[in-house]
């Protein structure tokens, strides 16, 4: 069981725990034993590109060919941001680089329980959610450090699916921004729970009184960070190979709560 050095250690991102039977319970996954701590450093192989070289398709083939990788994983986000994938073989992957590929537009008419929105006019019944068409971004390459020898890529959806596509209005909204005179700028800060639950135990307690990996209020606990050390190193070395580094990580006030600020770019 890969997740039996952590007791099954579950993360609820849900600021409500008994509105949806959803799976926002998500395992912290811990990177392999056989691997070394990564620490900043992203992983790497010998005479091979660095993922986070990859600046073109060319680079994304080039890499693919070096690792001699016969499957690569896929990302979109969904109308509320959850980013949705799958996985796709080599000569698929090489022909969405040059000219796309479809996706079920069902991901921009459903809520994170995958209950259909009614309203919308678009998608909908009425267009029977048809594949809309995806791009691929070759320089979002990623190593997914708890996959062997696997790479990640976002895509995002373009043409007429690209107006609801949340990053396409990310898009609109800081053009228009431009366009006013204002530069935008931001930054991210979560805030979660830990539990000690598994997806079946969570649905049975009906997302209600559930086990917190630690009780009561310890905000910015140096000893529950060094109780749980390994988890807060396998996080940060997760965050740093997959290359969005922590500035900084500690408890917050509150049962199995933690707080993570990402680098500031």
């Amino acid at each position: 069981n890969q997740f039996s050095r952590f007791g099954d250690l579950a993360v609820l991102y849900r600021g409500q725990f008994d509105q949806h039977d959803s799976d926002f319970l998500i395992f912290v996954i811990p990177v392999p034993d056989t691997q070394e701590r990564t620490g900043s450093k992203q992983i790497t192989r010998q005479g091979t590109m660095d993922p986070r070289q990859v600046k073109s398709a060319t680079d994304a083939r080039t890499l693919i060919e070096e690792r001699n990788i016969d499957y690569i994983k896929l990302g979109v986000f969904d109308m509320d941001g959850i980013l949705r994938g799958k996985y796709i073989n080599r000569s698929k992957f090489y022909s969405a680089l040059e000219s796309g590929f479809g996706f079920c537009d069902v991901v921009l008419g459903w809520d994170s329980d995958d209950q259909l929105y009614d309203s919308a006019p678009y998608p909908g019944w009425h267009t029977a959610y048809p594949d809309a068409w995806v791009k691929v971004l070759p320089e979002t390459c990623r190593e997914i450090p708890f996959e062997e020898n696997t790479l990640f890529f976002l895509c995002e959806f373009t043409e007429k699916a690209e107006t609801i596509c949340p990053r396409g209005t990310l898009r609109r909204v800081l053009q228009r921004a431009d366009d006013l005179g204002f530069e935008v700028s931001a930054a991210c800060e979560f805030e979660f729970f830990l539990f000690d639950e598994t997806p079946e135990s969570v649905r049975e307690k009906g997302f209600k009184n559930l086990k917190t990996i630690t009780p009561g209020n310890f905000g910015y606990s140096v000893l529950r960070s060094s109780v749980h050390a390994e988890i807060y190193h396998d996080y940060l070395d997760l965050c740093a190979t997959m290359d969005f580094p922590v500035e900084g990580l500690h408890t917050e006030t509150g049962p199995g709560v933690l707080e993570v600020a990402l680098v500031y770019d």
